[in-house]
């Protein structure tokens, strides 16, 4: 039993790194939409697939009356990724 907890915990870990991983791209281009940074350029074309699905899916997801601009995406994708970042890291805490 204890090995299936451990295997759960490995699995929700990773899922945390993961969101962690997209959360430092989304925010890549939020800067990118503010300002362009020369160094930053690097970065926000590694994660330009990445992005640009879960922008599209937000946008999926999401039906409103206005289509949400682009930043209007990535603000609430960074948002609900952030709050399943939280969810997921006091499940940890608390196992």
């Amino acid at each position: 039993m204890t090995a299936i907890i451990y295997l759960l915990m490995c699995l929700l870990y990773f899922i945390c790194v993961g969101l962690d991983i997209a959360m430092f791209f989304l925010q890549i281009r939020l800067v990118m939409l503010w300002r362009n940074v020369n160094w930053l350029i690097p970065f926000d074309n590694a994660g330009k697939s990445l992005v640009n699905t879960v922008t599209a899916k937000v946008s999926q997801f999401l039906k409103t009356q206005n289509p949400l601009s682009e930043r209007g995406k990535l603000i609430t994708a960074l948002a609900a990724f952030a709050i399943a970042r939280i969810i997921l890291g006091t499940i940890l805490k608390t196992t």
